[in-house]
């Protein structure tokens, strides 16, 4: 349709909220947008003129449909499940995320903590969320290594006497609430109140209670205690300074920084609570995608929903329209129950927090992009070297692994554009047995491209020389794939010498930047294939030692290696727990409780 056509059939749109997606002249979905006036917001894209992303939005737009909603509110929740759907090109999009975790202290005489990505009714104690999963275990570790609080994973107190303590308990580290009358319920509860003032971020009151406690300690000239406890100590500081003080005790809130160009967008958050910077994220978007009023409030949205939580207050300098924030504390109220509201500051530390932010976007992106484009150069400049016509935006590398003849696993990693992307790692169990690195390769690549659902690669790197990249090249021929295939050549050393097409070696040593990401990739593929090889291998030691057994079959020791996650968390575990695996009896039970037990002594 015509830019005209496409005005004419807005004009003839009724003046109620609904959802708007606009489709190119393939039919793909380019953009999903909303409106409290359909007719107004739809004919504004074809009766002015626009710049930037917006013009190119609508210089792509072939047709539109929409969709009535009652409400704006009804929109809003509408518009957000057609962009999970369809991911628009011009939308600002999240990656898939399962969420953002919490560190949980539960309730009861004793308590444990645990992360979390759901917040639940009741009277658990939570904190958070926090940016990743890396953040939040880093700070749970703090609080249980500052506390003495168990990891052990055992349940108390139906564990308590029960098995012989761990390590940590018998060096001092743990509370060790394992062992009869070692420590009473309201000291182990008092332990986890401590951690939750910690997890809260009142540093100074648990550095002064843990100051007083180490004075003690050196008083009663119980020096190793006292030195773990400065320890402690140090861990907090460590912790209280990653946490910047950047206003009064009292401000709270998320304060909200964006940048954008003709070249992209970023989008900076700062989760200040008790006066710090408890945690920091950083969105990146495409050229394409289009940041506005109406579309930051949605992207607000699906983030606070992801979240499971929203402050009561959310600062930024981005112009958001007075409907547009009116809509987001709707929503929040309607479907959070809580009070929430989008402020622009305008003078003060609130002011110049949110300026802060928005500065921070921008050094962000530009940092990220001039990272990119070392990657960018990196990448060409491979593209070059073996004059492949496609520059490798995503490569794929391959090793095999084995322990003699037996476990031979194949590794398989993935680079996207310069960077590894571990979520998307694979291994493949080679299934025929014996030393046949030729056979392996074959039977790796033959599965891996048996997906078509997988992203084919731009570039395929095998772990080995001329045979092993021979045998890889005959199956993406038999599949019919035009993919390059190079194989990654070591030295007497075992380190990176060069790359080879199967017949001729390309030398690395006079291109240090490209020698330096080649070794890196073959590193990494090296490592992961391993230690996926070495995972098969410990739980088949562990699962055959199980069977010698009296009643433990091949199935059953599969499920307890399965259950506790080791051999050694088996032989620790009593009755109570082995009962609690899929299909056990009490009869073989005890026969494992009488096992572990006899080798003790």
């Amino acid at each position: 349709m015509t830019k005209e056509q496409l005005l004419e059939k807005a004009r003839l749109l009724p003046a109620s909220p609904g959802v708007y997606i606009m489709r190119s002249a393939s039919g793909k979905v380019i953009y999903v947008g909303k409106s409290k006036a359909l007719c107004n917001r739809v004919s504004s894209y074809f009766s002015q003129p626009h710049t930037g992303k917006t013009a190119r939005l609508v210089a792509a737009v072939n047709d539109f449909e929409v969709y009535h909603t009652g409400t704006e509110l009804e929109a809003l929740l509408l518009e957000n499940q057609f962009i999970k759907q369809y991911m628009p090109r011009y939308n600002i999009k999240l990656k898939d995320s399962s969420g953002y975790p919490y560190i949980r202290i539960s309730d009861g005489d004793y308590p444990d903590l645990s992360i979390v990505y759901r917040r639940e009714n009741g009277k658990s104690r939570y904190f958070g969320p926090f940016s990743s999963y890396t953040v939040a275990r880093g700070i749970a570790d703090t609080a249980r290594r500052t506390f003495g609080l168990p990891t052990c994973g055992r349940v108390f107190p139906r564990d308590i006497g029960k098995g012989r303590p761990c390590l940590n308990a018998q060096i001092g580290i743990c509370s060790a609430p394992c062992i009869k009358d070692h420590i009473s319920a309201e000291e182990y509860r008092s332990l986890y109140d401590s951690a939750a003032r910690l997890l809260g971020g009142d540093y100074a009151a648990v550095t002064e209670s843990l100051t007083a406690k180490m004075e003690s300690l050196s008083d009663r000239l119980l020096f190793e205690d006292a030195a773990r406890c400065r320890d402690c100590i140090n861990a907090v500081k460590k912790l209280g300074e990653k946490q910047h003080i950047v206003g009064s005790p009292s401000l709270e809130g998320d304060f909200i920084g964006v940048y954008r160009d003709d070249l992209g967008s970023a989008v900076n958050l700062f989760f200040v609570r008790r006066g710090a910077i408890a945690d920091r994220e950083c969105l990146f978007f495409g050229a394409d995608e289009i940041i506005d009023s109406a579309s930051l409030v949605s992207l607000f949205q699906r983030l606070y929903t992801l979240r499971g939580f929203v402050p009561a207050k959310i600062y930024t300098r981005f112009p958001i329209s007075d409907g547009d924030r009116e809509l987001f504390s709707h929503w929040a109220n309607e479907y959070l129950s809580v009070k929430a509201e989008i402020v622009l500051p305008q003078r003060g530390e609130k002011k110049e927090l949110a300026a802060r932010a928005e500065d921070n976007a921008q050094q962000l992106l530009l940092h990220r992009r001039k990272s990119e484009e070392r990657d960018g150069r990196i990448l060409t400049s491979l593209a070059s070297l073996l004059c492949i016509e496609t520059v490798p935006r995503r490569i794929e590398a391959l090793d095999i692994s084995n322990s003699g003849d037996e476990f031979i696993t194949a590794g398989l990693t993935v680079i996207e554009n310069g960077r590894f992307a571990k979520r998307q790692y694979r291994s493949f169990n080679i299934r025929f047995e014996g030393q046949n690195d030729c056979a392996a390769v074959r039977e790796a690549v033959d599965r891996r491209f048996s997906h078509p659902e997988w992203e084919n690669p731009d570039l395929l790197l095998i772990d080995g020389g001329d045979i092993q990249t021979s045998a890889a090249k005959s199956v993406i021929a038999d599949k019919g794939l035009d993919i390059p295939v190079f194989g990654m050549v070591k030295d007497e050393h075992h380190k990176t010498r060069s790359l080879t097409d199967g017949e001729h070696e390309i030398g690395l040593t006079k291109r240090q930047d490209l020698f330096v990401f080649i070794y890196r990739i073959q590193e990494e593929v090296h490592r992961f294939a391993l230690s996926r090889m070495d995972a098969r291998r410990r739980k088949s030691v562990s699962k055959s030692s199980l069977t010698a057994i009296k009643g433990v079959g091949d199935q059953t020791a599969l499920r307890l290696i399965e259950h506790f996650g080791s051999y050694k968390a088996v032989s620790e575990a009593d009755i109570g727990s082995l009962m609690r695996v899929k299909g056990m009896k009490m009869q073989t039970a005890e026969a494992i409780r009488k096992h572990f037990e006899g080798e003790k002594q």
